[in-house]
């Protein structure tokens, strides 16, 4: 008797807003938005996390290519160094007695 009796109470609320189709296209559309509702604070933590993801490896790279930029800029010091020095230590050798070098 107890189902004949859910049945009757399901029977009213359908009957209350159109009919059972009706009756379960409200139940479908309440369901989703209260399923909405309940994911809200979790698409803000993904949002979030996402957000903290990004700007984190942004930092990385930028340092990575701040850090690979400056290792360049020594290299092509040094290389200079030894260009300048291997010219003056050429010309060193090079010279004769009245200050010019052999080649001229």
């Amino acid at each position: 008797m107890a189902k004949n009796w859910d049945y009757a109470e399901l029977s009213k609320a359908a009957n209350a807003v159109g009919g059972p189709e009706k009756y379960v296209e409200m139940l479908e559309l309440t369901s989703r938005n209260a399923g909405k509702m309940e994911m809200l604070p979790w698409i803000g933590v993904a949002a979030v996390g996402a957000s903290l993801v990004t700007v984190v490896a942004t930092i990385k790279v930028v340092d990575y290519f701040k850090s690979k930029k400056k290792k360049n800029e020594i290299e092509i010091s040094k290389a200079k160094e030894e260009i300048i020095n291997g010219i003056k230590e050429y010309d060193a050798m090079h010279l004769d007695e009245e200050g010019e070098t052999q080649d001229e």
